[in-house]
């Protein structure tokens, strides 16, 4: 208990950072590596508002592109790693959505919906970064706006561009099974948001989710998590969370039918999902692999992380992309997928493959 106290006052009496100000760590390193582009809200209700997006593609061009759509509350620097392991065989391409990392953080009435998310990806990659395939690999929040471009993809009549797979890492994809934290309840609250945003700070919350959601636990000074409130720090984003975080509501409404999209999609699809997660737990990536992978005619499967928190991508960005390189590799008639149970090493934390679809590849 004393050392709970002890790193909450450390936490809070750090100096907050300036709207503007990233420090010279792993935070500027990533804002380097990237460009923006100007978006227009897809929404009537934000009159044409138009924002700037961070964006940036790691590896070369000419090899396959992974598309990585970050998760609530932090950015695409999630996928650092992960991408830096599959650049040898892919290039990897990621961006800010509004109100997220280094991405534009309007305030002042700006409706942040996934709707509107799932437009701006396919603006992405129809204009800003034509791709004509690419993987598409999604966490958390990040998982909805897929699911959501999906929708849009389904309900073309001829998409220019074609998904080759789709990847699902851990995210309330299921509200009925995930664990709010109380600080979700307190944002997402109209009540008490503002007395939330008022009691934390880029460098508190930061430290929070370094405590809490990565495996081993992240410490205050750890560079990974000085980036994170460098990042939230920016524009004051933690100002704009009560109404980021509104999409927990919208997903309510609209998972039955994500599922249902997801379930008659015709793309093959995987989930990785990392067992230490509490508010994301299993228990959703089951419901998720049941109800909508389990039984198709296209090819699904479902690997566990045992080492893996809720930024499993962090975690065990090694083995995901090993993952994903057996995953991609054994989509050919003449191979064929692990069957299942499989572990894919023999160490303590080597993923395991504990099911797929029905029907055999070939």
């Amino acid at each position: 208990m004393r050392r709970r106290f002890a790193l909450l006052f450390l936490l809070m009496s750090a100096p907050a950072l300036s709207a503007q100000t990233l420090l010279p760590d792993l935070a500027e390193q990533w804002r380097t590596s990237g460009s923006y582009f100007t978006w227009t809200s897809s929404l009537p209700e934000n009159q044409g508002r138009k924002v700037q997006i961070f964006y940036t593609c790691i590896g070369d061009s000419s090899k396959p592109t992974v598309l990585m759509l970050h998760g609530f509350p932090t950015s695409s620097f999630d996928f650092r790693l992960l991408a830096r392991e599959l650049e040898p065989d892919y290039r990897s391409c990621m961006l800010d959505f509004p109100g997220y990392g280094l991405s534009d953080k309007p305030s002042a009435g700006y409706r942040y919906t996934l709707g509107d998310d799932a437009q701006l990806v396919w603006h992405f990659v129809t204009r800003v970064v034509p791709l004509p395939q690419f993987v598409l690999l999604s966490h958390d929040r990040g998982d909805s706006v897929a699911l959501n471009f999906l929708q849009l993809v389904q309900a073309a009549s001829a998409p220019t561009f074609l998904i080759t797979h789709q990847f699902l890492t851990n995210g309330n994809m299921y509200l009925p099974l995930a664990n709010l934290t109380e600080f979700q309840k307190r944002m997402l609250d109209p009540a008490t948001s503002a007395a939330a945003v008022k009691n934390v700070n880029a460098n508190l919350l930061a430290g929070g989710l370094g405590q809490s959601n990565y495996t081993p636990p992240l410490k205050p000074d750890d560079p990974e998590v000085r980036a994170l409130a460098s990042l939230f720090g920016y524009q004051s984003g933690v100002e704009v969370i009560p109404a980021t975080i509104q999409y927990l509501n919208e997903r309510k409404q609209m998972e039955a039918g994500f599922l249902q999209t997801l379930a008659r999609s015709t793309i093959p699809a995987t989930i990785m999902w990392g067992v230490h997660d509490m508010v994301a737990p299993v228990r959703v990536a089951d419901y998720v692999f049941t109800t909508a992978l389990g039984a198709r005619p296209v090819f699904g499967a479902y690997w566990l992380m045992p080492c893996g928190h809720h930024y499993v991508q962090h975690d065990q960005p090694a083995a995901m992309a090993r993952i994903i390189r057996l995953t991609l590799g054994t989509l050919t008639p003449a191979a064929a997928a692990p069957a299942v149970p499989f572990n894919l090493t023999p160490d303590a934390c080597g993923p395991v493959l504990v099911a797929r679809e029905h029907k055999p590849l070939g």
